[in-house]
């Protein structure tokens, strides 16, 4: 097997690198575990295209397993779009020119128009869905303590003075309230459920009216047996506890102060949840101020991206041996 995924990587290399003096110093890259020594090597100095080429081979492979074709027309395939893409929300705070103009001109991926590059990144929203999908499946399976943090957080599509104005979308469903805040917003919520070791495995985007327990009835049961799950106040809710039962999971909000009740965890349910805070700081950091779209679509696209990014860098963080795993998942 890892013989099979050796060769896949090794086309990769020789359709990739252009130059393999220039950006490869160090033999070692080249044996059939090269993959996982991006992290390590990029941080050294070594060239970023030691990270782009690590996300494509991952990107490829997943695609190849998930058994997503290419349309035979195209002279780029899908993995380099989402390459593109991936480098665009990771290292460009969505900025897309800004990482055309940045590979184009390297030559690693089949040149693109910027217009026809924009529109291939809208089309392939379900593959971005896809990816999150299988690394979400595959943190899941290699999660060992089976302990999870779920919540929301606010993506505004506005101001909210502002949504009068605003030229994507108008609905009444979109004005919702961020309790941590103590506001209201205009826009979407991203509803979560991440490890304690802030990996996402469940994820859904929502309106902003819509309430956290609401969503987590279609969340928590996604979650594996046996599995306990963590929630802030606004997940309380005794048929959400029942529900979890019924699917064999053990949910435990941290309660309001006026429900009367011991809660002996508290303060380690605090803890564990700060995983999943952390995490939503290292989405929405790489945001910017707003996430710039001419069209919905392409404002949940981006989106989406930015949270399948996450999920990719989460991975290049698991050790190596785990890593491995990604191939034996696909099959």
């Amino acid at each position: 097997m890892q013989a099979k995924h050796s060769i896949h990587i090794a086309l990769n290399l020789a359709k990739l690198l252009i130059l393999p003096k220039l950006l490869v110093k160090n033999e070692q890259m080249w044996n059939e575990s090269w993959l996982f020594h991006w992290k390590t090597s990029w941080q050294k100095g070594l060239p970023m295209e030691h990270k782009i080429i690590a996300t494509y081979c991952l990107i490829d492979e997943m695609l190849k397993g998930l058994n997503v074709k290419n349309d035979v027309r195209a002279k780029i395939t899908n993995a380099e779009i989402l390459t593109m893409a991936y480098l665009a929300v990771s290292d460009f705070n969505g900025n897309y020119r800004k990482a055309h103009l940045y590979l184009n001109p390297s030559k690693l991926f089949y040149p693109i128009d910027y217009s026809r590059f924009i529109r291939r990144i809208n089309d392939l929203h379900d593959a971005i869905e896809t990816v999150f999908g299988y690394l979400s499946g595959l943190f899941s399976t290699i999660h060992p303590s089976q302990i999870y943090a779920i919540d929301s957080f606010p993506v505004e599509l506005c101001q909210l003075q502002r949504e009068s104005q605003c030229q994507l979308m108008r609905h009444t469903d979109l004005k919702g309230y961020n309790a941590s805040k103590k506001r209201y917003f205009y826009g979407f919520k991203v509803h979560m459920i991440a490890t304690t070791s802030k990996e996402p495995v469940s994820c859904y985007i929502s309106f902003g009216k819509v309430s956290d327990v609401k969503v987590a009835y279609k969340l928590i049961p996604t979650l594996p047996p046996n599995a306990t799950g963590i929630g802030d106040k606004g997940y309380v809710s005794s048929k959400l506890e029942h529900l979890a039962q019924h699917f064999g999971i053990n949910f435990t909000p941290i309660y309001r102060n006026n429900q009367n009740k011991n809660d002996t965890d508290y303060w380690i349910k605090r803890k564990l949840r700060k995983s999943i805070e952390t995490a939503f700081s290292m989405i929405t950091a790489k945001f910017g101020k707003v996430i710039k779209a001419t069209s919905l679509n392409g404002f949940l696209t981006k989106l989406k991206l930015f949270i399948a990014a996450y999920s990719i860098d989460c991975f290049f963080k698991l050790p190596k041996a785990k890593q491995q795993l990604v191939f034996s998942y696909a099959d």
